[in-house]
């Protein structure tokens, strides 16, 4: 794990293909990818939380997330996405930013620290493991998220 650019499958990930394209058709006229520009500032909004952090010791190229950070900073894209093509935001959906936006806070204040981009490629924190899911059988982490 390390850090890498977020893309349209990412988005894909979290939306149907149907709202990514709705999204886009209800760009404005100047030719510009709305897609793109999502990515981007959600990436820029991200970055920013984690520059915050203090405890990265390295952050990865521009434009680039922890790949810890991926999925929340989906989720939280999928809500400009919504808004924008006047879709209802469901319960999970709504939840889902609000815990995005609830750990980029954590990220910021220290609580949780994302990995950091290692200059050889591999992986590099001194922080707490994020974690990314909770089920019945128990945490799901980063780090035993291949074991799945």
């Amino acid at each position: 794990m390390g850090w890498r650019p977020v893309d349209e499958g990412d988005l894909a990930a979290t939306l149907s293909q149907q709202e990514i394209d709705a999204y886009r058709r209800s760009a404005s006229l100047d030719g510009s990818d709305p897609v793109a520009r999502l990515l981007a500032r959600t990436a820029a909004l991200v970055r920013g939380y984690v520059a915050t952090n203090g405890k990265v010791a390295r952050m990865g190229p521009p434009g680039t997330l922890p790949e810890s950070l991926v999925s929340p900073a989906m989720d939280y894209a999928a809500a400009d996405v919504l808004k924008r093509v006047n879709v209802p935001m469901n319960e999970d959906r709504r939840k889902a930013r609000e815990r995005a936006e609830e750990l980029f806070r954590d990220v910021a204040a220290g609580k949780y620290t994302p990995e950091s981009d290692g200059a050889d490629g591999t992986e590099a924190t001194d922080g707490p493991v994020i974690e990314v899911v909770a089920t019945q059988r128990g945490r799901v982490s980063a780090e035993n998220l291949e074991g799945l």
